[in-house]
């Protein structure tokens, strides 16, 4: 009689350890599928500003085009001092933390603690691009990466007065950026090579093509 108890007993204990298990799987089923659910509703897709000859877009694939408008747009921010650099470049700095990688945001920082210190802060300045998008203007680097050329203007005052009004050559990185903070997808990560003055760059590619020709 007591070993028929103990085995209704076992056989009771095991059932109970059944179904916990069985609980536990579908709690766990049911999670994944939350997740799943949740990634199939957060694809985001870069459509590119021109769709006149269709296009194929592929989730998180960054567009050639939205890169160097991003670019154009975050650029021709930093640099625009209405009130002073004093004031604006440390606050600019700040408000577009988020489309700048953390390494640019250093290196940003350093840049206007530079400006500072060698008084170049109190003034006002505009940057304006001197041409509109073309696809040459845009290199592919591969894994979502790619490098900006802009020909801009700078144009910077002191009290009104035009103390300097050059070109400037950049070539800017974009890089792709999944930080919440950032909505666009995308971020600033510093230049390819060192900014130049638009003259000095004509006056390089005009030796060269001396050079060839000789």
């Amino acid at each position: 009689m007591g070993d028929a108890r103990n085995a209704l007993h076992s056989r009771d204990s095991h059932i109970w350890t059944l179904r916990i298990v069985l609980l536990v799987l579908m709690g766990l089923l049911f999670l994944q599928s939350l997740v799943i659910y949740s990634r199939q509703n957060e694809i985001t897709v870069h459509v590119p500003p021109d769709l006149s000859k269709g296009a194929v877009l592929n989730p998180g694939e960054l567009q050639a085009a939205n890169a160097f408008f991003f670019a154009v747009y975050v650029w021709r921010n930093l640099n625009d001092w209405s009130v002073s650099g004093k004031e604006d470049y440390s606050r600019l700095i700040t408000e577009y933390q988020c489309l700048v990688t953390p390494e640019f945001e250093r290196w940003l920082k350093q840049n206007e603690a530079l400006k500072r210190r060698q008084g170049e802060l109190d003034r006002t300045r505009v940057l304006a691009d001197l041409g509109l998008y073309k696809p040459e203007f845009v290199t592919p680097l591969g894994g979502n990466i790619f490098s900006i050329a802009l020909l801009t203007t700078i144009q910077e005052r002191v009290k009104g007065v035009v103390i300097k009004d050059v070109g400037m050559s950049y070539s800017l990185r974009v890089v792709p950026d999944t930080r919440k903070c950032n909505v666009m997808g995308m971020a600033l990560d510093g230049f390819m090579v060192d900014p130049t003055r638009a003259e000095q760059e004509a006056e390089e590619n005009s030796k060269k093509a001396r050079n060839k020709s000789q």
